[in-house]
């Protein structure tokens, strides 16, 4: 049976934000909660298995696959949350707080009833918990801070006077909760059915969850009373009393399965819908379904049950009656886990199971899952699916800049990449292929600054597909590593590229990035051969384009090339037709408005500089946008000893006060963060990189005769892909003045 592929990961508040968490403190029998149980044999301390990050893919891979107890895996299990909690911690200090949440759950969401331990939590992992909290406590989701609360309390000293400020906090919060517990009878067994579920899915002790199941079965209960008593009496509800009631009886009964099934407990469900109302409101063919998983017990039970609910997360539910998103999230993992573990070469278990484990921030074992099923000879359409979810893990990796995540899953990718490269030797077509993996591996290190890391990538993936895009920015990448002629090879390989014909806007980019390795070599005549090039192509792909997003590209490439040849008009007329071309497109003209201010800096060019930004301000292109062109041009001005006209303001104001990266660029611009404490605040190389280059900048404008030098640093960085880069490139770049051919017709 195929199962269904999961929709793209939403954010917490509304996607998997409370895949159900088995680890509290009342089921660490370290603690000395009464009650506390654990499986046969996992009783006592443990021995700790220090898992480092080198060994964190398979360590968690080794806890994926295998559920069974034993004193050997409970020491492993330790290790994995310790490390998985490092990296939940390592991501809020880096600003990913959602990401941070996911990995916090992610790591909690691995421990099953009875397998908590109050080793699990070391002082990295108690941070970590401090910062799931206090994102989780502004989204009033009160179930799952009280049970991180709880888990936090136990990893602390008691009598602490960090002890004490949660306890302080847990009795805040039940007054709040005391509080807010309000309007009709019905609501109020709502809320407290959505609360009691909540820490259900957190506390896996017996006891909670039957709480959990009493007040779902009273909420049910009330619900169809409710229901009678209105078609009795025919007198119309209260509105709110009446969207409870049909949430009660609309997912009531698949909301009683999923408390159960997170745990992977069909047995449990089957028992306690029998013996309540949940029987009179679940769809039957989901209770066939988990009847079948409890007698059964078996690959293909677990599967359909799977199905059924990964299959029910990607249809569109009313957020007001339908099931809710946590519990959903909770039976697709319960479900999913249960069936991987019976067929672990099951490909299906192992695509899904691997989708929630990337939303769960541990992306790094998805390699070796899909490895498991695959074989020895899988087939082409397989094993390019299986490379798409490696692609897919590496890119939600690369959307936080968790360039070390990414690595320890492409490495545990490897032996993906061995099985890609003989079918391409056996003239398979691989879609994506192992060349594409290598691409964004390496587009990635070069984010983060690696770029000897990134070279090898970067020709291995062009050997096995040479595009005129992977040999550019392979020939980007030669020029920083300071292999010009090297670069030069790899441009003549891309416009030599069997795609480079239908590819017109990266053939102007690859000869206009010949002709700034010929200009910076100072071989003038060869640059200009270049440079005459690039206006052929873009003069051609001028009267090809048709959409406008692909002529206003042009534009600006023909602006680019303009310059090359010193003619301003031309370049000014190229960005105006541009701007028209983008006018109601904001994505495109903040790129449109980035490029012409970035233009203007480089040329002094203080009006025109004014012009673009106040098109951007007046478009409401992004913010962040805004507060580059918006540094430019104040940049520009201090450099040219002119007063502001306050549109560098306006554009940094909306900033100022934010703790983005761009907050802090527009704080540092207003004088709020000194050139020393915006260099600390860089987490990433990109941002050391623009850190640099404005320091730079700001001292090129007080007259600081070293600055070119900074300049010249930031110009040799391997992060390529910054306008920093190019900007600082361009302006220690040498002046030419060549002729335009007299048989180009320039617009």
């Amino acid at each position: 049976m195929s199962l269904p592929t999961l929709p793209p990961r939403r954010r917490l508040a509304r996607g998997l934000a409370a895949l159900a968490l088995a680890l509290s403190p009342l089921a660490c029998g370290a603690s000395g909660s009464p009650g506390a149980k654990g499986p046969p044999g996992a009783e006592g301390r443990a021995a700790v298995v220090e898992v480092r990050d080198a060994d964190f893919s398979g360590s968690l891979y080794t806890i994926v696959r295998d559920g069974k107890a034993s004193p050997q895996r409970t020491g492993l299990l330790i290790g994995v949350i310790r490390r998985q909690l490092a990296h939940a911690a390592a991501r809020f200090n880096a600003g990913h707080q959602d990401r941070g949440i996911e990995s916090v759950l992610g790591a909690l969401y691995l421990v099953r009833p009875g397998e908590g331990r109050a080793e699990m939590i070391d002082p990295v992992g108690e941070r970590a918990l401090a910062g799931a909290i206090e994102r989780l406590s502004p989204r009033g989701d009160e179930g799952r801070v009280r049970a991180l609360l709880e888990l936090r309390a136990a990893a602390l000293p008691s009598g602490s006077r960090a002890r004490a400020e949660v306890d302080e906090h847990l009795a805040a919060l039940d007054r709040w909760m005391k509080d807010t517990r309000t309007g009709g009878p019905l609501e109020q067994l709502g809320m407290e059915q959505r609360a009691s579920v909540a820490r259900a899915l957190v506390d896996g002790r017996p006891e909670t969850i039957q709480r959990a199941a009493a007040a779902t079965a009273a909420w049910i209960d009330r619900a169809i009373e409710f229901n009678i008593e209105y078609r009795q009496g025919g007198k119309r509800p209260e509105r709110d009393e009446a969207v409870e009631a049909a949430r009660a009886l609309e997912s009531g009964g698949a909301s009683m399965a999923a408390l159960f099934l997170r745990f992977g407990d069909a047995k449990g469900a089957v028992e306690q819908i029998d013996r309540t109302s949940a029987r009179r409101v679940i769809p039957p063919g989901l209770y066939e379904r988990i009847k079948a998983a409890a007698s059964d017990d078996d690959a293909a039970s677990w599967q359909a049950l799977a199905a059924a609910f990964a299959h029910h997360e990607t249809q569109e539910r009313d957020a007001e009656t339908g099931i809710a998103q946590e519990l959903l999230d909770g039976a697709v993992w319960g479900t999913a886990l249960e069936a991987y573990r019976r067929d672990p070469l099951s490909y299906d278990s192992a695509s899904l199971l691997s989708q929630v484990m990337i939303r769960l921030g541990m992306s790094e074992a998805t390699p070796l899952v899909m490895g498991s099923a695959l074989g020895d000879r899988p087939s082409p359409g397989a094993l390019g699916a299986a490379l798409g979810l490696v692609l897919s893990a590496l890119s939600e990796e690369a959307s936080n800049d968790d360039f070390d995540a990414a690595r320890r899953t492409y490495n545990a990718a490897g032996p993906l990449l061995v099985l890609a490269d003989q079918a391409a030797r056996g003239g398979a077509a691989l879609d994506p292929s192992g060349a594409r993996v290598r691409s964004l591996m390496a587009s990635l290190e070069l984010r983060s600054g690696n770029l000897a890391a990134a070279l090898p990538l970067l020709r291995a993936a062009t050997a096995a597909e040479p595009t005129i895009s992977g040999l550019t920015v392979l020939a980007m990448a030669e020029r920083q590593a300071g292999e010009p002629q090297a670069a030069l090879e790899d441009v003549r390989r891309a416009l030599g590229a069997p795609d480079a014909r239908t590819s017109p806007l990266e053939i102007i980019q690859a000869h206009l990035l010949a002709f700034e390795l010929h200009r910076d070599a100072g071989t003038q005549d060869r640059a200009k051969e270049s440079l005459d090039a690039a206006l052929a192509a873009a003069l051609d792909a001028r009267q090809r384009a048709r959409d406008p997003g692909a002529k206003a590209r042009t534009e600006r490439l023909l602006g680019r090339i303009l310059d090359g040849y010193g003619d301003d008009k031309g370049a000014a007329r190229a960005y105006e037709r541009a701007f028209a071309l983008v006018a109601a497109e904001p994505p495109q003209l903040g790129a449109t408005m980035l490029d012409a201010v970035g233009r203007a800096l480089v040329q002094r060019d203080l009006p025109a500089a004014r012009r673009a930004l106040k098109r951007g301000l007046e478009a409401n292109v992004d913010e962040d946008d805004l507060v580059y062109g918006g540094l430019w041009v104040l940049l520009l001005e201090r450099s040219l000893g002119v007063a502001t006209d306050g549109t560098a303001g306006r554009a940094l104001e909306g900033s100022t006060g934010r703790t983005s990266w761009t907050g802090r660029l527009a704080a540092w611009a207003n004088g709020k963060i000194s050139d020393a404490d915006l260099g600390k605040l860089a987490q990433s190389a990109a941002q050391r990189v623009e850190a640099q280059f404005y320091t730079a900048m700001a001292r090129k404008a007080a007259g600081d005769a070293a600055a070119d030098e900074r300049l010249r640093a930031v110009s040799k960085s391997p992060v390529i892909d910054l306008l920093e880069v190019q900007l600082a490139r361009e302006m220690l770049a040498p002046e030419l003045r060549l002729d335009v051919p007299r048989n180009a017709s320039l617009p």
